[in-house]
C-alpha cells in the first residue's frame, strides 16, 4: 500500500510541473508536425527516369532472336524499349550523341554493352536487364542440355525456373510516419532527466529526512517513486503516440500493443539511466549535463532528426537506433523477430543502472 501511495504522489507531482508537461508533450508534437511537413519531399521512395531506349545488334545468325524478342517484350512493360539497329545506323555513335541510352552487340563470343554515362540511372537499368538476360540464357542452355526440348524459345525461361521473392516491404514510411516514431522514441529517452531528480530531488528539497522518518522502508520509497515516474513518463509518451496517430495520421501498424511494450521498456531504461547517473555524478548539475550530452548524441546518431545509414559503424550504438529499427520492422515489414531482443536489451541495461543506484543508496544513511 505504501508503494502505491508513493507512486500516486509521484505521478501527481510530475503532472503539476507545467514545464515538464510542456517539454514532454508539446515539444515532440510540434517537432513531428514541423519536420513531417517540411521534409515530406525527402521521403519519396520512388523515382521516375522516363523511357529508356536501347539499340541492339544480333550477330548470332538470328539464333538468339526468339530470346531477345521475349526479353524485349518483358522490358517494354518497364518502359525499356529495345530496337534492332538498322544497317545504316551506328549504335555506338547513337549512344555518344545521346540518341540512345544503350547499345548491345550480341555475338558468338558474348555480349558487349555500351551505355551513355550522362544518365547513369538509365545505364544501370540497361546493365541490369542485360545481366538478367545473359543469366537466363545460360540457365536455359543448361536446362536444355539436361532435358532437351524442355525450354521453348518463345517464352522466357525465367518464369519457369526462377522464382523471385522480395525480402523488403513495399510499404515505406512517409515523413510524418518517420518522425512520429523518431520523436516519440527520442522523448522517451528524455525521461532520464526526471530520473536524475527522482531521489536526489528529495535531498535537495530537504524532504528526504521526513520520508525516512515515516513508517516506510527505503525499498518501498525506491520502488514507489520509480514506478510512479515510469507511469507518468509513459503516459506522456502514450499521449504523443495517440496524437500522432489520430490527429497527424501517422502509421503505427497493426501491432500497436507490441509498440506500447517497447516504449515502456525504453522509458524504464531512460529513468534507470537517470537514476543511476544521479548517484554516479557528484552534483545534480553534473548529472544533468552528462545525461543531456548522451541523449543528444544518441538522438543525432540514432536517427531522430534524419534517417541514418544502417551499415554505418555507429548505426546500433544508440538506443534509438535499435528502437526505431524494431518499430519500423513491426509497422512496415510485419517482422516481429526483433521485439523480444530489443526489450531484453532495454531491460538489461536498465537493470545495470538500477543495481548501481541500489548499491549506492545502500551505502548511504539517507536517500
Amino acid at each position: 500500500m505504501n508503494i502505491f501511495r508513493i507512486a500516486v504522489k509521484e505521478i501527481k507531482s510530475d503532472f503539476r510541473d507545467v514545464r515538464t508537461l510542456f517539454f514532454m508533450l508539446l515539444f515532440p508534437i510540434v517537432m513531428i508536425f514541423i519536420l513531417g511537413t517540411a521534409l515530406s519531399n525527402a521521403f519519396h521512395w520512388t523515382i521516375s527516369v522516363g523511357d529508356v531506349r536501347v539499340l541492339y545488334k544480333d550477330q548470332t545468325a538470328e539464333r538468339l532472336s526468339p530470346y531477345i524478342h521475349a526479353m524485349a517484350q518483358e522490358a517494354k512493360k518497364a518502359h525499356i524499349d529495345f530496337r534492332k539497329v538498322l544497317d545504316h545506323m551506328d549504335g555506338k555513335q547513337a549512344v555518344q550523341e545521346g540518341k540512345a541510352d544503350g547499345y548491345v552487340e550480341i555475338g558468338p563470343r558474348g555480349v558487349e554493352l555500351y551505355i551513355n554515362e550522362r544518365n547513369k540511372i538509365k545505364g544501370s537499368l540497361v546493365e541490369g536487364v542485360m545481366a538478367a538476360f545473359v543469366g537466363q540464357y545460360k540457365l536455359a542452355m543448361a536446362v536444355s542440355e539436361v532435358k532437351p526440348g524442355s525450354v521453348q524459345p518463345d517464352h522466357s525461361p525465367h518464369e519457369e525456373y526462377i522464382q523471385e521473392r522480395s525480402l523488403h516491404s513495399k510499404r515505406n514510411p512517409g515523413a510524418m510516419d518517420y518522425y512520429a516514431v523518431a520523436m516519440t522514441t527520442m522523448i522517451a529517452l528524455y525521461s532520464a532527466l526526471p530520473g536524475i531528480s527522482l531521489l536526489r530531488g528529495e535531498r535537495t528539497r530537504k524532504t528526504a529526512d521526513r520520508l525516512l522518518a515515516a513508517p516506510v522502508r527505503k525499498s518501498e520509497i525506491f520502488i514507489g517513486k520509480l514506478a510512479g515516474s515510469v507511469a507518468a513518463n509513459f503516459l506522456c509518451v502514450a499521449v504523443v503516440m495517440l496524437f500522432s496517430q489520430w490527429v497527424l495520421h501517422a502509421d503505427w501498424g497493426h501491432h500497436v500493443s507490441l509498440v506500447w511494450l517497447l516504449m515502456l521498456t525504453e522509458v524504464v531504461l531512460a529513468i534507470s539511466f537517470g537514476l543511476g547517473m544521479s548517484y554516479m555524478a557528484r552534483t545534480e548539475g553534473a548529472a544533468r549535463t552528462i545525461a543531456m550530452v548522451i541523449i543528444q548524441l544518441s538522438s543525432f546518431f540514432g536517427g531522430a532528426y534524419f534517417p541514418i545509414d544502417e551499415t554505418a559503424w555507429y548505426a546500433h550504438l544508440s538506443p534509438l537506433s535499435w528502437m526505431n529499427d524494431t518499430i519500423f520492422k513491426i509497422v512496415y515489414a510485419n517482422d516481429l523477430s526483433s521485439v523480444v531482443p530489443t526489450m531484453l536489451l532495454n531491460i538489461g541495461i536498465a537493470a545495470l543502472f538500477l543495481m548501481i543506484a541500489v548499491a549506492s543508496m545502500a551505502r548511504r544513511e539517507g536517500l
